[in-house]
């Protein structure tokens, strides 16, 4: 259906066949239009950032709500993760930074404050 919309100014392309050209133009000018509208939708859409899955993930941050031997147990959008830990070990309570996934397992950075901006390198 989206590839009928997107060739909407060929398919109007009879119009000037059909119509006189004082009625012909301005429809034909109307479906370009709206091919415009839907080709600027579909460009924003294709630019914006993943939201969703391991991409959506990287860069955001969890609280520790467990630390053993084998790494971290991080608190992220209701769920629980295990995760390796880079760097510095976090204590519970701390605020951690997803920085990897490798299969279901997060790498974290500890942040050290209640809530850290990986934007500043925290």
């Amino acid at each position: 259906m989206c590839h009928v919309l997107l060739g909407l100014p060929f398919l109007a392309l009879p119009l000037f066949w059909l119509l006189p050209l004082e009625l012909a133009a301005p429809a034909y000018a109307a479906a370009a239009l709206i091919a415009l509208g839907i080709y600027a939708y579909a460009l924003k859409a294709m630019r914006m950032p993943r939201v969703n899955g391991a991409e959506g993930m990287l860069g955001e941050t969890g609280r520790v709500v467990g630390v053993g031997e084998r790494g971290a147990t991080l608190f992220f959008h209701g769920e629980l993760w295990s995760a390796d830990v880079e760097g510095e070990l976090p204590a519970a309570g701390d605020a951690a930074r997803i920085v990897g996934i490798e299969g279901l397992r997060l790498r974290i950075k500890r942040c050290g404050k209640p809530i850290c901006d990986w934007r500043a390198g925290s």
